[in-house]
């Protein structure tokens, strides 16, 4: 792989990591909620989770899927169940009057731990991101690339997707941020339940969709 593929591989993957998804919002959610130190955690198990979907890749597992459908489905479910569950903490802490009362959502006290878990299970909740690993490795690695080669293009996408989500951290974590959403939490809350509701949404009818096919 050589330097200019190696930019367009860094400008392509900066695109996806800035298209809204179950990541950014968790992400912009715990900084404003937490603050920097909690949303480094998140975007670490996020860039966790990012690793080990690229490791993947890089072993096959979109092949394994085609052979065994059934893991796709079981991780679509998990998908479902996952991201529905944030959706419902966030959706009923809008209906709360406090501002705290999201902290009480979560086992007290909130730990650095926890925010790790959530976002690497945040991120493990995109059954569609093997697709997308997939094509990066169709365009930016040859068949007869070398291990050397393979370990850069892991090296990259995973130390670029932890910094560009921990940028967005710090962004999300400065005061004037935070007093805006203290401001406005129940209606940030909302619009974040729904935005997850609407991605388990995707993944569901999704999911039916392939049921349809296997069983037509």
């Amino acid at each position: 792989m050589d330097l200019n593929s190696l930019l367009v591989l860094t400008g392509v993957h900066l695109l996806a990591l800035a298209t809204p998804g179950p990541d950014v919002f968790l992400v912009l959610r715990t900084s404003l909620a937490h603050g920097f130190k909690y949303s480094i955690y998140a975007c670490l198990g996020v860039g966790f989770g990012i690793v080990l979907w690229v490791i993947l890749t890089a072993f096959g597992l979109k092949s394994l899927f085609l052979l065994f459908p059934f893991i796709k489905t079981m991780l679509m479910v998990f998908s479902v169940c996952y991201l529905g569950y944030l959706s419902f903490l966030l959706l009923r802490s809008s209906f709360s009057k406090k501002v705290e009362n999201f902290d009480t959502n979560y086992q007290k006290p909130l730990s650095t731990k926890h925010f790790f878990i959530v976002g690497f299970l945040t991120n493990l909740s995109n059954p569609k991101a093997i697709l997308y690993f997939a094509s990066i490795f169709s365009r930016f690695v040859s068949e007869n690339a070398s291990f050397y080669e393979v370990l850069t293009l892991v090296f990259v996408i995973s130390f670029e997707s932890i910094l560009a989500f921990i940028l967005l951290g710090r962004i999300f974590s400065i005061k004037r941020a935070r007093e805006l959403f203290l401001n406005n939490q129940n209606k940030i809350d909302a619009v974040c339940g729904v935005i997850f509701a609407l991605f388990a949404m995707l993944i569901f009818y999704e999911l039916i969709l392939n049921f349809k096919v296997f069983y037509a």
